[in-house]
């Protein structure tokens, strides 16, 4: 004998489990988005300030390493830096000098939002990078900096929000050549962390 089958014995979703469903998914991807973008924004500047970091203090050893000035000049208007091995001391890119540009990545820029902002030392900064007035700083052999100074960083989607809180400031250190990373805290006295 065979079994009957009837409508009334099949399962599947109804129209109205579907939709809820459906609905459901909706709402949380609408609130997921968004968690996911700021998560992307503060990964890239992250990322990209550890980068610049990382390249300075890389100058910063190779002039100890190799006994000559690394010149490092910063081009705030197309969010670019050189990197020049300057092997004969004169300041300029000659053949057989190391010399190496790079330009910022992921959507970070050079800047700050505001016309100005305190730096880690409590100056009032208006110049997204600043080495006593210029925008190049130098790694003698003994591992110094030239001129102290300070260089901020942002995600260009946070340009001009009125909130810093995503903000990343880079301090070279005079006396040890040292590039420190530092944070922004909104709300806290001193702002940086």
């Amino acid at each position: 004998m065979k079994p009957k089958y009837t409508m009334n014995n099949e399962q599947g979703l109804t129209v109205l489990e579907l939709m809820t469903t459906i609905a459901i998914i909706a709402i949380m991807s609408a609130t997921a988005v968004p968690n996911f973008t700021i998560w992307r924004n503060n990964y890239q500047i992250r990322t990209e300030s550890e980068r610049v970091q990382m390249q300075l203090l890389s100058a910063r050893m190779t002039a100890m390493k190799t006994g000559s000035n690394v010149v490092v000049t910063f081009n705030s208007a197309n969010h670019s830096y050189t990197i020049l091995n300057d092997t004969n001391n004169n300041g300029t890119a000659d053949p057989g000098e190391s010399f190496g540009g790079r330009t910022l990545e992921n959507n970070v820029v050079f800047g700050f939002d505001g016309g100005a902002i305190d730096d880690m030392d409590g100056t009032s900064r208006s110049q997204t990078v600043n080495f006593g007035g210029s925008d190049t700083v130098v790694f003698d052999p003994r591992g110094q900096a030239d001129l102290s100074g300070v260089l901020f960083l942002i995600h260009a989607n946070h340009l001009a929000d009125n909130d810093n809180s995503r903000l990343r400031g880079i301090n070279v250190v005079q006396a040890t050549g040292m590039a420190e990373l530092w944070k922004y805290s909104y709300g806290s006295n001193p702002p940086w962390e």
